[in-house]
């Protein structure tokens, strides 16, 4: 299988903790206290550490959890255990992609793990799903070219995650898009590929939910300079690019002196500014900006923004959904990333909706497994069905994870795999799938931040030492949403 931008982001985390392990010799743990402050575990214990309500501690070996048992399909899951780390907190596995491979449609599924507690417990489950533009020549004219596109959120305006989300849904996998908040000309989340939709979305929704952005300066002038660098420094792409800037604003800052200057700037590098209300603006009020449609009713805004940053190509599938099983039953899962999900006796089947041909998006599940014997295999299957609108007929393919369930928990821990986790911790920095790592937790002092500055840190380092570009954007992606989002 070629390996891809999304298996190189993936790989980036491969060895998350590992500069941090060797700053402290290898000889101790980093735990969390109840306080959320940074502690080490003394060596020569065997076992795995674990969060729980009171931080990260460690579990012995020999301390094998018993299964929680539900006597109602009403009761919430919850694991015996929190979520797993290694005992030195280095995770030096990485996951190995395996194809879901249907006709037009292909699916690569990475697990965060291949050996299972015995005791019942739960996977991450990363799923890149691509519809590729060369398995629909009939329809190759309607192939945009690919997009460079920096969104600037300024301000709170009620509008702003309608009309981010449609710009944002709308990417296709040869796109790069990142968004920068023009309080203080933050960036929020750097240049990333299209398919990862998910996150730059969530990212939105948590950056408008700081109540505190509403008194901070703004920096809009800045954030526009920010947003010209990125696009600038964005790698090429065939089929040639269309460079954007989508400023959405509440009209506050469109008064500043320096304005533009910086709209001059990144006329002369060819990129268009497309700046957009989100709220009730007179047009006159955008001029700053050299933009004339962007005021009017929230729909014509939304059609604005549709028309200027269109879809990657033609609608090529429908009704695509993502279904899980497995042996022995029941897999269930428990939170998906994106997407609408709906569980049903023997299967549960995230939806996907349409898919347009270039599309590709990155999603990641949780999904509980059942307890069982330690030694047995456990075959988890996923099933793509969907519907070819060129031909009519529905399709199906799948591809099975093969684990095996296990009662020691040093073993479990060492066997996980980084890449998958530290994509879904990212998620969970934007308080997606973050009760994998927080449980019902989610509040408390520490927990998530510590652990992603841990991870970041470490990630940074080891990019340096292998010069490997990969580890360093993964590193940049939680370093910059850790900069930005607040707990």
């Amino acid at each position: 299988m070629p390996f891809t931008t999304a298996h190189r982001l993936g790989r980036a985390a491969a060895g998350a903790a590992l500069a941090l392990a060797l700053t402290v010799g290898g000889c101790s743990t980093p735990m969390l206290s109840r306080d959320g402050q940074v502690v080490f575990q003394e060596k020569g214990a065997h076992g795995a550490s674990v969060i729980t309500a009171n931080g990260v501690e460690f579990l012995d070996r020999a301390e094998v959890p018993q299964p929680i048992v539900r006597r109602s399909p009403d009761e919430p899951w919850r694991p015996a255990t929190g979520f797993l780390l290694p005992s030195d907190g280095v995770w030096r596995r990485t996951s190995t992609p395996i194809a879901v491979q249907g006709a037009g449609l292909a699916v690569v599924l990475r697990s965060s793990d291949v050996l299972v507690p015995s005791w019942g417990g739960e996977i991450l489950l990363r799923m890149d799903v691509f519809a590729p533009t060369a398995a629909y020549p009939r329809v190759a004219n309607s192939v945009r070219a690919a997009e460079r596109l920096a969104i600037v959120v300024d301000g709170t305006g009620p509008d702003t995650v309608a009309l981010a989300g449609i710009a944002l849904d709308n990417l296709g996998g040869a796109d790069r898009a990142g968004v920068i908040d023009s309080t203080q000309a933050r960036p929020v989340v750097p240049l990333l590929p299209g398919s990862h939709q998910t996150l730059l979305h969530a990212a939105v929704e948590r950056l408008l939910a700081q109540t505190e952005r509403a008194h901070a300066p703004r920096a809009l002038p800045e954030a526009l300079d920010l947003a010209r660098r990125w696009i600038l420094a964005a790698p090429p792409a065939e089929g040639g690019l269309t460079r954007h800037v989508l400023v959405l604003t509440d009209g506050a800052s469109l008064t500043d002196p320096h304005l533009a200057s910086e709209v001059k700037e990144l006329g002369a590098a060819g990129i268009q500014i497309l700046g957009v209300a989100t709220d009730n603006l007179e047009p006159a009020a955008l001029e700053p900006l050299g933009a004339h449609d962007g005021a009017g009713t929230v729909e014509d805004r939304k059609d604005l923004v549709d028309r200027a940053l269109p879809p990657p190509g033609e609608i090529v599938l429908d009704d695509v959904t993502l279904s899980t099983s497995s042996v022995p039953a029941p897999a269930r899962m428990i939170e998906v990333s994106g997407g609408d999900s709906a569980l049903g006796l023997y299967a549960d089947h995230p939806s996907l909706g349409q898919v347009y041909v270039g599309e590709a998006r990155t999603e990641v599940a949780r999904v509980a497994l059942p307890p069982w014997v330690p030694g047995e295999p456990l075959e988890l299957t996923v099933t793509a069905t969907y519907k070819d609108l060129g031909s009519g007929k529905r399709q199906t393919a799948s591809a099975t994870i093969r684990c095996r369930y296990s009662d020691d928990v040093e073993r479990i821990s060492r066997a996980r795999n980084g890449d998958v986790i530290a994509y879904a911790s990212a998620l969970a920095m934007v308080r997606r799938l973050h009760r994998a790592f927080l449980g019902s937790e989610t509040d408390r002092p520490g927990g998530m931040r510590h652990l992603a500055e841990m991870q970041a840190t470490s990630l940074a380092d080891l990019a340096r030492v292998q010069r490997d570009q990969a580890l360093a954007v993964q590193a940049e992606v939680l370093s910059t949403l850790l900069g930005v989002i607040q707990d």
